[in-house]
């Protein structure tokens, strides 16, 4: 075990060390460089723990390197053939193509060569580039190609085609570095990054089918597993989570925080703009899954060592292993975080875990409507803050921007009412905070497109009233106790 924990620290480290590129959706707006190709006399290119917790033991890139995530736009155009051919067919030929990494030697900066498979969105044509990227600038071997760098991410970087017209990327080949190699086993990663032309209504429906199904078929899985949180119940019918939370976990997962917050922060709630905003937001996630199916977020993670399609830990896989020995989670981190099903089955034990310790540390929870919020929360930061919130404030804070609001409007307060305002306030832009916030927010998106008919619940009524849940006798009983003594 010590040498497997050994090996996961490594490949954490080797996964964010170079620089932050391999994941790192970051917090502020960016510059947008264009970019013409041109090719020298000398064949040159040039151009101008419990859980969730974060690892102490592994080393973190700073924030300040993190690269802004573009801002989000509709399509400029739209598609006239099946995108999902030409995706495939596009990486079928982009397979067949190498590329390289050279070091940094001689006072040369190191060099990545990669390729772009570009394609016309009228035709379907498929046209491969190839080009270099040094120093996190992209440059390619074609003058008639013109695009504009909105995001350089690595592989998943945003580069939007301006010339010829109505043509995309829809698959780029990156060579890796020696070091990742080793740890990839791997020389190149074949991915489709996302740009603003992919947005496209194709791919968001096949990134929600694909995923959807995923979810489906992981519960059945985990039919012969029993849940921690409700006796005799297994996990394929895990208490207070539906199909349609387990998709909304994974999207809040992956939706950047600044970019939401930027949204969300200012104007009116019921702001059309801001809905199509946060709709493009949730949208890119579904394409960035329905391009790249089995491939989806594979090769990414974050600050906090978090990897995959379910951003877990290596604490976090820890007790799935240890605690649910019976649902047949590989034992390699890698492989458990990049197959989507093992992902998302580790997901369903990890929040049916914290359940669990939620309806320990505080009955009320119970039947209140808000098990999954504390859980969720729980997941995305660790059960810290969701505790002593529950112990002090009670379940309605685990809608914190609502509340946040309605307390800070209200003309006279209790002392535990202040208590809970100065705390809100205090850790706003806490990630605990905001992961709730983003999943009301998809909450309530989905309510008002008709796609999810029980949207999040009326935060001024939580804990007022309590409703029998299909939970243990005990659990339930407690529950009321605890209730009773409020």
């Amino acid at each position: 075990m010590k040498v497997m924990g050994l090996w996961i620290l490594s490949f954490v480290f080797v996964c964010i060390s170079e620089n932050p590129l391999w994941a790192v959706e970051s917090r502020s707006e960016t510059k947008i460089s264009m970019r013409t190709a041109h090719v020298s006399a000398k064949g040159r290119v040039s151009s101008k723990g419990d859980g969730k917790e974060r690892n102490k033991a592994t080393p973190k890139t700073r924030k300040s390197d993190a690269k802004p995530m573009p801002p989000l736009d509709d399509a400029p155009f739209t598609t006239e053939v099946p995108l999902l051919p030409v995706l495939k067919e596009a990486k079928a030929r982009l397979a067949k193509e190498q590329v390289g990494y050279f070091p940094a030697r001689d006072g040369m900066p190191a060099r990545r060569e990669l390729k772009l498979a570009l394609a016309d969105f009228r035709t379907g044509k498929i046209r491969i580039v190839s080009g270099y990227e040094e120093n996190q600038v992209l440059f390619l071997n074609d003058s008639m190609v013109l695009y504009s760098v909105n995001w350089w991410n690595g592989f998943n970087s945003s580069i939007d085609i301006l010339k010829p017209d109505h043509t995309a990327v829809v698959g780029l080949l990156y060579a890796i570095d020696p070091e990742r190699k080793a740890s990839l086993l791997r020389e190149s990663i074949l991915y489709t990054p996302y740009s603003r032309a992919l947005l496209q209504p194709e791919l968001v429906e096949a990134g929600s089918a694909y995923l959807r199904g995923k979810i489906r078929q992981a519960r059945k899985e985990l039919r012969h597993v029993n849940s921690r949180a409700a006796s005799e119940t297994s996990l394929e019918r895990a208490p207070c989570f539906t199909d349609e939370d387990y998709f909304n976990l994974i999207l809040v997962e992956h939706m950047d925080p600044g970019a939401f917050r930027f949204i969300t922060d200012e104007g009116d709630s019921e702001d059309p703009e801001r809905e199509r905003s946060l709709g493009r937001l949730v949208k890119r996630i579904l394409v960035i899954i329905g391009s790249n199916q089995e491939d989806a977020y594979r090769f990414t993670g974050n600050y906090a060592s978090a990897r995959g399609l379910t951003q877990f830990t290596p604490i976090g896989m820890e007790v799935v292993w240890n605690r649910y020995t019976s649902a047949d989670i590989s034992r390699d981190f890698f492989e458990a975080t990049a197959d989507h099903l093992l992902a998302i089955k580790a997901e369903i034990c990890l929040l049916d875990h914290y359940l669990a310790e939620m309806l320990r540390s505080y009955p009320p929870l119970s039947g209140s409507g808000a098990e999954k919020y504390g859980a969720g929360a729980c997941y995305n930061g660790g059960p810290k803050n969701v505790v002593y919130g529950l112990k002090n404030f009670g379940v309605r804070w685990l809608y914190p921007q609502s509340r946040l609001s309605l307390l800070s409007r209200a003309g006279s307060l209790s002392a535990r009412q202040r208590d809970e305002l100065e705390w809100l306030k205090k850790h706003r832009t806490h990630e605990t905070f905001v992961y709730l916030n983003k999943i009301h927010a998809i909450e309530r998106l989905q309510a008002k497109q008709g796609e999810n008919p029980t949207p999040s619940g009326d935060p001024d009524r939580m804990g007022d009233a309590l409703v029998k849940p299909d939970v243990p006798e005990w659990v339930w009983a407690r529950a009321q106790r605890g209730r009773d003594a409020r």
